[in-house]
């Protein structure tokens, strides 16, 4: 009788899932987070240098533009495109007129005169007056011209009223033949005050000559806004915090200041 042997498999293996355990998990998340952190700090030290160059080319781009708009203005006081038929035409062609913005008067022939402001800081307000026919190029501080008649010129006198607004923004609006100035329009922000003085011939003589730097309130005074032959110009461009730009408070102030000449002066 033959003897059967039964030869017993070898058992299977089970099937087992292998993976991370929890503490490989905690650590793989915490170098997540450092990761997240310095990628974090990286953004921000991105966003801030961003900020300030923005904020640097604002104050760049107003500065520009005051001084821009404010010379080639201020050049044109006491300008007038009539042909002169006499030696005080200038008088003639700019008459006598009370500006309606700030109250102050232009004597006949004078293309200037302003207020000096009170307070602290002081806010000066400049105005500039002169004759232009439309078809001479000239513009006022808003981009405005007159209109060009022919084949007989008529001609328009221009006020150009420089101020700084409760939002330190410099302001200029425009009077056309002495009427009710226009809407202000905004030509540059963040400037916290404005002075202005003038510099003045008080010799009265013909040489373009100056011996004297007054406020508006000593050139009033001494009348003597016809001798006044250039005008010198302070800004105070106010800085705002990098940080915080919705901030009303300046971080820091740069004054800007520029000597301007009369063309009519000159």
């Amino acid at each position: 009788m033959n003897k059967i042997t039964c030869k017993q498999n070898p058992a299977r293996p089970g099937n087992h899932q292998t993976g991370f355990s929890l503490i490989e998990l905690m650590v793989a998340i915490l170098i997540g987070l450092f990761i997240t952190l310095g990628l974090s700090q990286v953004f921000l030290s991105m966003y801030s240098t961003s900020q300030s160059q923005t904020t640097l080319s604002q104050f760049q781009n107003n500065q520009k533009t005051s001084i821009v708009l404010l010379s080639n203005t201020v050049q044109l006081g006491g300008y007038f495109a009539a042909p002169p038929t006499s030696i005080n035409y200038a008088a003639t062609a700019l008459p006598a007129v009370t500006n309606p913005g700030d109250g102050s008067t232009f004597i006949a022939g004078a293309g200037i005169v302003g207020t000096t402001g009170t307070g602290t800081p002081r806010q000066d307000t400049l105005n500039i007056y002169y004759q232009t026919s439309g078809s001479d190029n000239v513009f006022n501080c808003q981009g405005g011209t007159a209109t060009i008649t022919t084949p007989t010129p008529t001609y328009t006198t221009f006020i150009n009223s420089f101020a700084i607004n409760a939002n330190n923004q410099l302001t200029c609006t425009v009077s056309t033949n002495g009427g009710t100035p226009n809407t202000a329009l905004v030509l540059a922000n963040n400037i916290q005050n404005m002075t202005v003085s003038y510099a003045v011939d008080t010799t009265g003589g013909t040489a373009d000559t100056t011996n004297a730097y007054m406020t508006a309130a000593q050139v009033g005074t001494s009348n003597m806004w016809p001798n006044v032959r250039a005008v010198q110009i302070t800004l105070n461009f106010c800085t705002s915090n990098v940080m915080n730009p919705a901030s009303t408070s300046c971080a820091s102030v740069t004054p800007w200041v520029q000597t301007i000449n009369l063309m009519s002066k000159s």
